[in-house]
């Protein structure tokens, strides 16, 4: 079991995503799930605060955010899942 599945609420779902990604060469995603701080899986919502300023960006474009949607809710049978994306700090010039 990947360690970052500990990070979260249902670490044998998150590992299936995880392998379902890898199965897929899904690396760019998959690197970047492994270095979540954490997720929460619930029905067919997913959230995710990830790991780095940078991930985050990363997870927040369109295209990526589209792909793990359809990629996570098919690794769970669940059709397409909603995803929120935690922010890793505040964006203000605070």
């Amino acid at each position: 079991m990947d360690i970052s599945a500990k990070r979260g609420n249902k670490p044998e779902l998150w590992s299936t995503i995880l392998t379902h990604l890898d199965d897929r060469l899904q690396l760019g995603l998959l690197d970047r799930l492994r270095r979540v701080n954490s997720y929460e899986l619930e029905e067919n919502r997913l959230t995710i605060e990830p790991g780095t300023f940078e991930d985050e960006m990363y997870l927040r474009k369109d295209t990526v955010y589209n792909q793990l949607r359809v990629l996570a809710g098919d690794a769970l049978d669940t059709g397409t899942l909603a995803i929120t994306i935690r922010g890793t700090r505040n964006l203000s010039s605070d």
